[in-house]
C-alpha cells in the first residue's frame, strides 16, 4: 500500500471519528422534541390595556 492510500485511510478514519464524536455530544438529538409553534393566529403576547405609543 503506498503512502497516499494509507494517508487517505487515516484521514477518512479521523474524519469519521470526529463526526461520530460531534454527533454523540449533540444535545439536539437526545433532547425532548420542541413544543408546537403557536401558529399565525396565536394571540398577541402583550395585554390589550397597554397604550399604543401614538396615543
Amino acid at each position: 500500500m503506498d503512502t497516499r492510500a494509507m494517508l487517505r485511510r487515516v484521514a477518512t478514519g479521523l474524519l469519521a471519528g470526529m463526526v461520530l464524536f460531534g454527533l454523540s455530544g449533540c444535545d439536539a438529538l437526545s433532547g425532548p422534541p420542541a413544543p408546537e409553534w403557536p401558529g399565525p393566529h396565536a394571540p398577541y403576547p402583550f395585554p390589550d390595556d397597554v397604550p399604543h405609543r401614538t396615543q
